[in-house]
């Protein structure tokens, strides 16, 4: 009825919803009334411009775009443009009459969903009783399963967690087999030990695995839900179906289809195509891949394309320029190659120094003036750990510190030390890599390649099917 009546109607998104709790990057985002509620600003003109039968212009401009995420920063931005009687670069929405009043998602439906740069995408591995299927330890592994197998059935139930799909009985008709034995991308620079026969997960997706092979590199991203930190990671082996955050699932995306029907890329040809269109011809898989790795582990991106991200998977913008895309590819491949364990961190990372020999168990490990205590016994002093490395998320999930938990009780020798400053390093050299990524991005949203200039048509549903 609005766009019936109206000739022209501006709305300007001033956020501030809290019901939900923080949306992406945008923590600490305020409303401009003290309410739980978001507020918007919508201006309704008619003015007789419109002929009779069409419906009202919409613009739309969001106050997230300029991350203006404070209550302060909202009103200042309003009284500056008070006197013009607009706020500048609204994006104008054409939707159908029933549809939101808002841009469709990703600059108005101008980017390619990750889902449409893939041919192959497939849910992750899912043990339903990880605390028997995996462990961080493969001696200690293959133990628990030899022992699971002299079990007697009372004893056997109890530890193997019956599900509807899989029962204890199936699981102890198969002998040991330490070649079933396989470590797993299980979360964010954490790989774990899978016994991976499927007498002993629910669903281990053959069709994933058969796809990934024996080496391989893909993305791991959620299709909807997708918060601060990173859009996707990068994992070098098969993925736990909670690689991504640790919760809500998630689908992995190899760069190579390893099926002896496919064997050949997994880029969808038609990015493949418009890519190399765009830029002159020359374009590798790996550069894509690891450009897209780069442009949505920025920064800004889950800030800036938060609400987006709420109802979707993660949407690419590749630059129109060839050199900034040449700068996201090399971003990009060092991104990848800390976060799969290719290479070490660089030496200007290893910032942790261990103070005190440990002489116990790891315990509850918790962060003070820039040091852990390692040892339940009070032993293990390790120093130079910064508060940024410590909280560091993926969506909430929290590397450093979770690492640490999934590991308590284990003895602390120097082997598993090395582990923690390692992962330490890491999070610190990614950190600084989503820094100069976002630098990247800004260029890159200044002037990226549409759509239409890629070869895409209407935007494709994203298909959740599994095997």
């Amino acid at each position: 009825m609005l766009r019936e009546r109206f000739d022209r109607i501006e709305i300007i998104d001033l956020r501030g919803d809290v019901r939900a709790g923080a949306r992406a990057g945008a923590e600490g985002d305020q409303g401009v009334f003290n309410i739980q509620v978001g507020t918007c600003i919508t201006i309704a003109i008619a003015d007789g411009s419109k002929a009779d039968g069409e419906l009202a212009d919409i613009f739309y401009r969001d106050s997230w775009t300029g991350m203006l995420l404070s209550r302060r920063s909202k009103l200042d931005w309003l009284q500056e443009n008070a006197a013009n009687g607009q706020v500048p670069d609204a994006i104008a929405v054409n939707r159908p009459p029933l549809d939101d009043m808002r841009p469709n998602p990703f600059l108005n439906g101008e980017l390619i969903s990750i889902d449409e740069c893939f041919s192959f995408k497939l849910s992750g591995l899912q043990s339903k009783r990880d605390s028997f299927s995996y462990d961080t330890s493969r001696a200690i592994l293959a133990d628990r399963i030899g022992s699971f197998l002299n079990l007697g059935a009372d004893a056997a139930r109890v530890v193997f967690h019956d599900t509807r799909d899989r029962q204890w009985t199936g699981a102890q008709a198969v002998p040991f087999d330490d070649g079933n034995i396989n470590a797993v991308g299980y979360r964010p620079l954490d790989n774990r030990f899978l016994y991976n026969h499927r007498a002993y997960g629910d669903f281990l997706r053959p069709s994933l695995q058969e796809a990934w092979g024996e080496e391989n590199i893909g993305f791991y991203a959620m299709p909807s839900g997708t918060r601060a930190g990173p859009a996707l990671w990068c994992h070098g082996l098969l993925p736990d179906y909670h690689a991504f955050r640790g919760s809500y699932g998630g689908y992995a995306f190899p760069l190579y289809d390893r099926r002896p029907e496919e064997n050949d890329i997994n880029l969808s040809p038609l990015l493949l195509e418009g890519l190399n269109a765009a830029y002159g011809g020359d374009v590798s898989a790996k550069d894509i891949f690891d450009a897209i790795l780069a442009l949505l582990s920025a920064n800004s991106y889950t800030t800036r394309f938060a609400e987006d991200l709420e109802d979707v998977f993660p949407h690419v913008p590749f630059p129109s320029d060839r050199e900034i895309f040449n700068q996201a590819a090399a971003i990009g491949a060092s991104i990848r190659a800390v976060e799969t364990f290719a290479r070490a961190p660089d030496r200007d990372y290893v910032a942790t120094r261990l103070e005190t020999p440990p002489t116990g168990v790891l315990g509850d490990t918790n962060l003070r003036d820039g040091e852990i205590i390692l040892c339940a016994d009070g032993s293990g002093r390790l120093t130079g750990i910064t508060e940024a490395v410590w909280s560091f998320s993926v969506s909430g999930y929290r590397i450093l510190p979770r690492w640490l938990d999934a590991r308590e009780g284990q003895r602390v020798d120097l082997e598993l030390v090395e582990q923690i400053r390692d992962i330490a390093a890491r999070i610190a050299e990614l950190i600084d890599l989503f820094g100069q990524a976002d630098i990247v991005l800004e260029s890159t949203l200044a002037d990226c390649l549409t759509r239409e200039a890629l070869g895409f048509g209407e935007e494709e549903t994203d298909d959740d099917g599994q095997d």
